[in-house]
């Protein structure tokens, strides 16, 4: 099996599970500071972690990775996150589930339209049984109370839309940058992009009370949310063509529902375990006789000597 697969399904399988880990911090932490922090706290690791394995430097980063480096941080963290958030506000949450869940299908037409890529029967009936993976997770809670107003599905699909530009992004625009100096930069101007509204919250007075309350999360969401995922997805994002990487998002929730069920006495019902059959089944038929892609895909050095 192709290693970028298994490097993308494993970053969003810890994305996942963190999930149910965040849930009761973000009631005690403003979501923009909660963001902000645990950000810094990755870009102080990942700084010095890039510079050992990649023997990059800050000073050596020219202007143009740096615009691509902003580019992912602005779809895949702080644009992605805060339009969610927004349209959770306006939205039930089987509609958020619903709408959302359709990224792997708007990664698959923007890479057919932006980066040519086939659409053969195989790699559309493998991003189907994807959503339809998530669709039925969601099925127990159809009957929710809640209703979506305009704004929350324009919300949602913005949502939907950056997480699947940043696919299209890390494929197309960074391909030869490592790995953890990708990570690393992000990290660092998702801090600096999230600062401002963390500011906002008016939540420094109190920051050393809540970093010290939750410092194990934090730290945790700084490692394992951001740093170690980032630096998966990286890895394996240029191995691999943008529409199955985005076909592997389905596995997000899949991997929260597990993670619940294992670690915090949550209860699995058969759409749960028929949802997690068809996304383990769309990730091995997009997979089978895929043809690899170079591990390197590099016209030009974006860090400079």
């Amino acid at each position: 099996m192709n290693a970028g697969y298994l490097y993308v399904i494993l970053c969003y399988v810890l994305v996942g599970a963190s999930y149910p880990i965040a849930k009761d911090a973000m009631n005690d932490i403003p979501i923009w500071t909660f963001t902000a922090v645990t950000f810094l706290i990755a870009a102080l690791m990942l700084i010095p972690l890039s510079a050992v394995v990649d023997k990059t430097r800050l000073t050596r980063i020219n202007a143009r990775s740096w615009l691509f480096i902003s580019i992912q941080s602005l779809l895949g963290a702080v644009l992605y996150t805060a339009f969610l958030l927004y349209g959770f506000s306006y939205s039930s949450a089987i509609t958020g589930s619903i709408v959302t869940s359709i990224t792997p299908a708007v990664v698959l037409l923007l890479s057919a339209v932006l980066l040519k890529e086939r659409l053969s029967l195989k790699k559309v009936f493998a991003i189907a049984l994807g959503i339809s993976g998530v669709l039925v997770l969601t099925l127990p809670a159809a009957g929710a109370e809640g209703s979506t107003s305009m704004a929350g599905f324009v919300f949602l699909l913005l949502s939907t839309l950056s997480s699947a530009g940043c696919v299209i992004a890390a494929n197309r625009l960074i391909v030869d940058l490592p790995a953890t100096t990708m990570a690393m930069g992000v990290c660092v101007t998702g801090f600096i992009f999230s600062l401002p509204m963390a500011i906002s919250e008016h939540t420094l007075a109190t920051l050393p009370a809540l970093m010290e309350a939750h410092a194990g999360v934090l730290l945790y969401y700084a490692i394992l949310v951001w740093a170690v995922p980032y630096i998966l997805f990286y890895k394996g994002v240029t191995r691999i063509p943008a529409s199955a990487t985005g076909m592997a998002f389905s596995v997000i929730p899949i991997a929260a529902t597990l993670f619940s069920v294992l670690f915090f006495n949550e209860s699995l019902g058969s759409s749960g375990a028929i949802a997690l059959l068809l996304v383990t089944a769309s990730i091995l038929l997009a997979e089978s006789r895929q043809q690899e892609t170079p591990d390197n895909v590099t016209s030009e050095a974006l860090i400079t000597d």
